[in-house]
């Protein structure tokens, strides 16, 4: 079927294999059940973050990217203006308790924040409760920030009163040229500006460069993460690259595991002891614990902060895609923010459990020589998006009064495509074939969904022979395309053969 600019079907097969099958045992899971506890529940907690300053871009423009990695996979964006500045944040599916974890206001101050581990101790308990207060102070600031330097105020008031009960790394900017992370603890914190950096950007994961330890980081503090991270914007800053795009298609997807300098993908080997193919996800940029990402692009000094951009995805990396927000539409479209969920990240998670396999990700179904994988069809449909709002900001017709349609429009139709994209999957069913009159038949069972959970009829079928087990990316004689259930091999090859049959819709 034709591509088209928004919605795209391809094609997904289920592998019948004819020749005997053996059933593998299970892995056992390393370092047992107590090791597998602690490393899921630092893994729920940490999250990547960068900040650069106007210095490193080449539009002068500061950019702010965090990868929220949470346990609660549920995320939304919401337009709050409550009597004070206005913003839009980002947090949990309808939460209502005004704790938001990355966003930008009417003014154009920005923030967000990762856990920071290895920093001195947090407050017991403050005005807020004794929880993770990090949601409390991003809203507060949202509300009543203006600039960097409001900022590091609201912390020295915090400071001089209960302080903070988290740890954390708060990246910032402005729209007056400020950019700045702070490094917080208790009842202190350390400010690194953007801009006295070398190359004019910051890093983090979940350790601080103020704090201990920095000489042999644990795997919970992310040095995997922040290394990748931080090689990937000094890669874009010697090149002049460093835009949104670059950030979100090849940083926050990034998807180097430990000790892998460098990958392509589909990734053609053996990583450790997972499948052909499939890269683990535990210590990766791109992680299977990421909930939302948020990239902000702010303002040149003189520029109206009306032109400040959230780059929007709810969702895992896996499977969502950036649309654009701004403050000034004064709303946010409902599939970032339902009445019940956000449809945007419903359906990047319905992705992800489909590319997510045994701790890992089956990079064969994210890109594949058959350009049939998620992010062949995902990537050009999400450039096309970064192409359309610089259209339309560069417009002569441009309006402030327009961005809200516009925005809407955008969304909408990223929703309504990853909604009805479909995929290439794996069923793994073995089949036995009849042999009859010295032929081979072949019977599969009806396909009632597209491997989404979303029902699906085919229009047919293609049937694939291949004298060896078929491996992701293998492709095979390719014998015939049947509408039925059905097909028979009247010249098959002596001593077996392996069939697939893939599923066209």
């Amino acid at each position: 079927m034709p591509r088209s600019t928004f919605v795209f079907f391809c094609s997904m097969f289920v592998v019948i294999l004819f020749a005997s099958a053996s059933i593998l045992d299970a892995p056992e899971m390393p370092g047992g059940l107590e090791a597998f506890e602690e490393d899921f529940f630092k893994e729920m907690t940490e999250c990547t973050t960068a900040l650069a300053s106007g210095f490193a871009t080449p539009d002068g423009r500061p950019l702010l990217w965090k990868n929220r990695d949470v346990g609660n996979s549920n995320q939304e964006y919401h337009y709050v203006d409550d009597g004070r500045i206005p913003f839009i944040g980002l947090t949990y599916r309808n939460e209502d308790t005004f704790q938001y974890y990355a966003g930008v206001n009417a003014v154009g101050f920005a923030v967000e924040n990762s856990n920071s581990y290895n920093l001195g101790r947090a407050a017991g308990g403050n005005g807020w409760g004794w929880g993770d207060d990090d949601g409390e102070i991003q809203a507060l600031a949202l509300a009543t920030c203006r600039t960097v330097d409001d900022f590091q105020v609201l912390l020295d008031s915090l400071d001089n009163a209960e302080g903070r009960t988290l740890n954390s790394n708060y990246g910032t900017f402005d729209a007056f040229g400020g950019a700045a992370m702070f490094e917080t603890e208790g009842f202190e914190y350390f400010r690194h500006d953007a801009a006295d950096a070398p190359d004019g950007y910051l890093v983090r994961s979940n350790f601080s460069y103020s704090g201990d330890g920095l000489d042999n980081r644990p795997n919970y503090w992310g040095p995997n993460r922040h290394d990748r991270a931080f090689n990937l914007f000094k890669s874009a800053v010697d090149d002049n690259q460093l835009t949104p795009e670059f950030v979100i298609q090849r940083v926050m997807r990034n998807l180097a595991a430990t000790d892998m300098n460098d990958y392509d993908l589909p990734y053609r080997n053996f990583y450790e002891g997972n499948e052909f193919g499939v890269i683990p996800n535990g210590e990766t940029v791109c992680r299977a614990s990421t909930a939302s990402i948020f990239v902000a692009q702010g303002v040149r000094e003189g520029e109206h902060p009306d032109n400040s951009i959230i780059w929007a995805l709810t969702g895992n990396p896996y499977g969502t895609i950036t649309t654009p927000l701004w403050v000034r539409a004064g709303s946010v479209p409902e599939e970032h923010d339902g009445l019940n969920s956000s449809r945007i990240c419903d359906n990047a998670l319905d992705i992800k459990r489909w590319v997510t396999e045994g701790g890992g990700v089956n990079t064969f179904k994210l890109c594949n020589d058959a350009g049939t994988g998620y992010w062949d069809w995902m990537f050009p449909v999400e450039h096309s998006v970064f192409e359309r709002v610089e259209n339309f900001r560069n417009s002569p017709n441009f309006s402030p009064d327009r961005l809200e349609a516009f925005q809407n429009l955008i969304a909408r139709q990223i929703a309504d495509s990853i909604e009805n994209w479909q995929p290439t999957f794996n069923a793994h069913e073995i089949a036995e074939p009849v042999f009859w009159d010295n032929k081979v038949v072949l019977h599969w069972e009806p396909i009632e969904n597209d491997g989404l959970g979303r029902d699906g009829s085919p229009r047919g079928f293609n049937v694939f022979r291949n004298s060896s087990p078929f491996r992701e990316g293998d492709s095979g004689e390719r014998l015939a395309y049947v509408e039925d259930h059905q097909f028979t091999d009247d010249i098959p090859l002596s001593g077996g053969a392996y069939y697939r049959v893939e599923v066209v819709y």
